[in-house]
């Protein structure tokens, strides 16, 4: 979710990028006969931009904040355990990267025009408020699994189903779940503290059906 949330943000921030910069420096839009601080309903179309990126920002922090309050609620689930100390060193560094990043770029945006004030500052409050999310979350971060989903709450909230799951198995440090048409989802295996992969791993097997859903691979995890 997460990467995919940051893809199109970035999409969406080049446009709000170039834009500020022509109308900062007034600089020629040839195709529109005009240049960058005359052109036509420029605040209009900054305010557009923003308002999709605001809304993809929105998307994803209450997302990753449910997901926090749900695994916290630990009687839900017949498997629960806090997320590696290796994975939390991990999704504490990016976050608080990723964090730096956005706060840089509302600045930036900042300086260059006053039309792109907007943008401007929903970058800055997402900013600070993935890096508030990251920090508060760090031990809070957490693995559940129950008899309808598994769900891995750390940087981004992965939920997988056993509707549809055909095959469990591991693959380069992730732990791959295949579905019917082809659908593949996926995490980290150092989401799973070592100590209590043996205990995923026999109640996953406790709560899907053996005879639809094959767990390969995974045989060590119960010596």
């Amino acid at each position: 979710m997460n990467r995919i949330t940051n893809s199109f943000i970035l999409v969406l921030f080049f446009p709000v990028m170039a834009l500020s910069i022509f109308i900062s420096f007034d600089l020629p839009l040839g195709v529109f006969r005009t240049t960058g601080s005359q052109l036509p309903y420029r605040y209009e179309i900054l305010l557009g931009f923003t308002l999709l990126i605001a809304i993809l920002f929105a998307n994803r922090s209450i997302k990753r904040w449910m997901g926090l309050v749900t695994v916290a609620q630990k009687s839900r689930f017949v498997f629960s355990a806090p997320i590696s100390l290796e994975r939390r060193k991990t999704v504490l560094a990016y976050g608080v990267l990723e964090s730096l990043i956005y706060t840089l770029i509302g600045i930036g945006l900042m300086i260059l025009t006053k039309e792109s004030f907007p943008a401007a500052l929903i970058f800055l409050f997402f900013g600070m408020e993935g890096l508030v999310f990251t920090v508060f979350g760090a031990n809070k971060f957490a693995l559940g699994l129950s008899s309808k989903a598994i769900i891995v709450a750390d940087r981004e909230i992965t939920v997988i189903y056993y509707t549809g799951l055909r095959k469990v198995s591991i693959s380069q440090q992730t732990l791959y779940f295949d579905y019917l048409e082809s659908l593949q989802l996926s995490f980290p295996i150092d989401a799973i503290p070592p100590e209590q992969r043996k205990s995923f791993l026999i109640n996953l097997e406790s709560v899907v059906d053996p005879t639809k859903v094959l767990i390969h691979n995974l045989g060590s995890w119960k010596k």
